[in-house]
């Protein structure tokens, strides 16, 4: 049960830290976390009489120094234990993870614990209310209304703040649903995570702040790379600039790079979109721009620059090669990605890279059938379908992308058999991959093909 799981927000336990009924909290969090009384009574050095009557009321539950130490061994928000105002959005952090004391006195001689309580006491009251009326926090039905949640998290989803190690857990969690293409899922538990992300950033100070907003990037960054998947280019660009800004606030430049990426494939996308060759022209090398300058800033073209510095490098070449293939540039394309499977060689690892960025000379390959087909040489880019070994790729989601790739390229080459029995091996790897709309339409253009149509094209044209 992390700290981000729903039963921090479940209306039992708002209630109990609301009326203050930290004994009977501490027992449900012990008996959730599958703890015997003599485990938690040895961690936080108290007796089992003890800890019994405090779980069971028998002895109030109000010295601070238990209720810390409890916190602590139980892994409690601390607001929930009165130790942090959580109506500002949640207590300060030092840059160890843990929680700075904000309390002060207020008038009648209370101390700032007292008065911290006293406010948590309102603060899970409104909580209570908050959980129980705000439309579609919860329920995110759909995949398009959650991708619409993600951008109203900060303002809409109820958030507490987390220790970093706990974030980042959840964030490398999502990013596994990510690869594993359970792209429903994710676009249910995202909002909610990019809500705590933000209330620990800004419950946070000094270098601990500096990497809360380092977290706070990749959960945008993943709400771009979700709302891409969807085609919702709009809510792509948005979240990709709120990647950018947050990766800013970081200092990180291997995260700042990655929300250039991200920045980078939304002016693309927009670009293809428009109606005037003018400005399709200009977004495009603008995205071009962008990336080719982003990667030298990142000083990995020669050299050992160290793993992760050298994939992001190689990752934005790869990126700036699809998109001069895009705008017809066949030279500038293979130019850019020649130098990406340059700095694959160099790469001492067999896959490094931050987000969906994961590089190494298989996924390099994998571009190559992309940058190929759209230049028209289907030959060449089935030359690199081919050399493609899918055990090399580092997730579901890259594997089901090659398969795609592979299906544009025997489609372009007029062999719709070939075409379908890719698409069939995306199916296997990723299911909600081919319920993508670039993935149906293809599916929909390999059916009108002229010539006879397979029966498994029938079939996935079905499933999607």
């Amino acid at each position: 049960m992390d700290a981000l799981h729903p039963f921090w927000s479940s209306p039992e336990v708002l209630h109990a830290a609301a009326t203050a009924r930290y004994g009977w909290l501490a027992r449900a969090v012990r008996r959730a976390r599958r703890l015997t009384p003599a485990q938690v009574a040895g961690h936080c050095h108290l007796s089992l009489s003890t800890l019994s009557r405090m779980e069971t009321g028998q002895r109030k539950l109000i010295d601070v120094h238990y209720l810390r130490t409890l916190s602590e061994v139980l892994e409690i928000p601390p607001h929930l234990f009165g130790l942090a105002p959580a109506f500002t959005g949640a207590a300060q952090m030092r840059e160890d993870g843990t929680p700075v004391n904000v309390g002060t006195a207020i008038p009648g001689g209370q101390d700032g614990d007292e008065a911290m309580r006293r406010r948590q006491v309102l603060a899970g009251l409104v909580g209570v209310t908050i959980a129980g009326v705000l439309p579609g926090t919860a329920r995110a039905s759909t995949g398009e209304e959650s991708l619409e949640a993600l951008l109203l998290a900060k303002s809409q989803c109820p958030a507490v703040p987390v220790p970093l190690v706990s974030l980042s857990q959840a964030l490398a969690e999502a990013q596994r649903k990510f690869e594993a293409c359970e792209y429903a899922h994710l676009s249910r538990v995202l909002p909610q995570l990019i809500a705590t992300a933000h209330a620990s950033k800004d419950a946070s100070v000094g270098q601990m702040r500096e990497r809360m907003s380092a977290a706070l990037s990749r959960a945008y960054l993943l709400g771009s790379e979700l709302a891409v998947k969807q085609h919702r280019d709009c809510v792509a660009r948005v979240a990709a600039d709120r990647s950018h800004s947050a990766a800013e606030s970081s200092g990180d430049p291997l995260v700042i790079a990655a929300s250039s990426r991200a920045i980078a494939i939304g002016m693309r996308r927009h670009a293809l979109s428009a109606p005037e060759k003018i400005d399709r022209d200009a977004g495009l090398n603008g995205a071009i721009t962008m990336l080719t300058r982003t990667a030298l800033d990142l000083g990995a073209d020669q050299g050992s620059p160290p793993g992760r510095q050298l994939a992001s490098y190689g990752s934005l070449l790869c990126t700036a090669s699809y998109s001069a293939a895009q705008n017809g540039n066949s030279a500038q394309a293979v130019a850019l990605i020649e130098e990406a499977e340059d700095a694959a060689r160099r790469l001492k690892a067999t896959g490094s890279g931050m987000g969906n960025a994961q590089f190494n000379a298989t996924t390099v390959a994998v571009y190559r059938i992309g940058v190929h087909t759209t230049l028209g040489d289907t030959a060449r880019a089935l030359t690199y379908f081919d050399s493609v070994d899918p055990r090399r790729l580092p997730s579901a989601e890259r594997r089901a992308r090659a398969f795609v790739d592979g299906a544009r390229a025997w489609k372009d080459h007029g062999d719709v058999e070939q075409a379908t029995d890719a698409l069939t091996r995306a199916r296997d790897c990723a299911p909600q991959e081919l319920g993508r709309p670039s993935v149906q339409r293809l599916i929909a253009a390999m059916v009108d093909s002229p010539g006879r149509t397979p029966a498994a094209l029938f079939a996935l044209a079905r499933r999607t």
